[in-house]
């Protein structure tokens, strides 16, 4: 281990506190390894290859700096995701092969595929987010994610529309079978049902013509236009375009956040909405948090990736870490049994760089998976930093909005 990186973390890690897991922290693991496995998409038109980058980086602190899980250093299983069920469909089958005791989902927004193969195995499936109502929508103990269900993303980007007294956006999301389903059966009746007239471009993975795009975004003269989601690079190309054409209005970002710390003040009024406190959101986050995203950068930097500090990579990370977290109560065979319990006993338990999450199945009307139903809204600033709408930061959504 770098030692630099080594004696920076142990800086930090001293005022860090994450409740569940025991006080181990700046401990290297030198145990037997545990395979842990994880979907990202890290292949095709709608590669995010950060997502990957960051579970890389949670390995690297975990083992160096928490005993891994319980003095075990974790292995993770890197399967990436192509965007097609046919890969999930194999990377499922390979973890049950392995015996691997949990999955983390680093929004592989084909693990839809991958689910019924690892529910009949009795492996969870656990992370940040999903791309996909499949996984969500699991019996309790399936699945388990950290920041609420799909929805969340949704309910969360239309909300923040609301909020802003905008009636009329066209945004932009990348093409694919999945981004078609997410917009017809939940972000248009979302949208309609809070008032607001939404267009949806559906655009190319990659090589899209950004000028023609915010073109097409600004011709009918909105309120609001950006991205429902696209990768980074991608964000950071429309919103130059958007501007360059002259266009004022707002700009929704999304969950994407590499754009601000390109282009800093140049942002300011952008609203973003990642689910956690991403890097940008550091000059104005809780102390705790602060602790949080230094530990993320100085990991991300020791394994070679300190210019991927993204939203997705902080997913991947902070879904691992706090998986691992969980998994440290096991007292015993590291078992996929043993997982589901100990994520099952966390209660208003701060996790990393997130909410308080309670995964006891009942946080969200309908949808066991979820451990919140509490989000951000974040504002650009004039200093290009990111600065929550709320002066307590994370908000309780609204979920009336899904009664019939």
């Amino acid at each position: 281990m770098n030692s630099k990186f080594a004696a920076g973390v142990a800086t930090i890690a001293a005022s860090l506190t994450i409740a569940f897991g025991p006080a181990n922290a700046q401990t290297k693991a030198t145990g037997t390894p545990l395979t842990i496995g994880v979907v990202a998409p890290t292949q095709g038109s709608a590669a995010y290859p950060d997502a990957a980058y960051g579970a890389q980086a949670a390995q690297h602190y975990i083992n160096n700096n928490l005993n891994g899980v319980n003095g075990r250093p974790i292995q993770l299983d890197i399967c990436g995701g192509d965007g097609s069920p046919e890969k999930q469909i194999n990377c499922a089958n390979g973890f049950v092969t392995s015996k691997v005791p949990v999955v983390i989902d680093a929004y592989e927004p084909a693990v839809g595929a991958a689910v019924p193969i690892l529910v009949a195995a009795k492996i969870p499936l656990v992370g940040t987010l999903t791309g996909t109502g499949t996984a969500d929508k699991q019996p309790y103990g399936n699945t388990f994610y950290f920041t609420g269900p799909t929805e969340v993303s949704a309910l969360g980007a239309m909300s923040a529309l609301k909020s802003l007294g905008k009636k009329t956006a066209v945004l932009a999301l990348t093409d694919a079978p999945a981004s078609h389903v997410y917009i017809n059966t939940l972000v248009q009746p979302l949208a309609k049902k809070l008032g607001i007239d939404l267009t949806v471009l559906f655009v190319p993975g990659s090589g899209a013509n950004w000028t023609v795009v915010a073109a097409t975004e600004i011709a009918s003269s909105p309120d609001a236009v950006g991205v429902v989601a696209l990768p980074d690079d991608s964000c950071t190309a429309l919103y130059k375009a958007v501007r360059q054409a002259g266009y004022k209005g707002t700009f929704f970002a999304g969950s994407c956040s590499k754009f601000v710390g390109e282009l800093k003040g140049a942002a300011a009024g952008a609203i973003v909405v990642p689910r956690l406190w991403v890097f940008a959101t550091r000059p104005n986050a809780p102390a705790k948090v602060q602790a949080e995203l230094d530990i993320f950068k100085a990991s991300m930097e020791a394994t070679g990736r300190g210019d991927q500090l993204t939203t997705r990579a902080l997913w991947a990370f902070a879904g691992t870490i706090n998986t691992v977290k969980a998994m440290q109560r096991i007292k015993g065979e590291v078992t996929s049994a043993a997982v589901v319990a100990a994520l099952q006993s966390l209660v208003n338990e701060p996790s990393f760089a997130g909410p308080l999450i309670t995964c006891d199945g009942k946080q969200w009307p309908g949808i066991a998976s979820a451990c919140t139903r509490q989000t951000l809204f974040l504002e650009v600033q004039s200093d290009g930093s990111l600065k929550s709408t709320s002066p307590g930061g994370y908000v309780e959504l609204d979920t009336s909005a899904f009664n019939k």
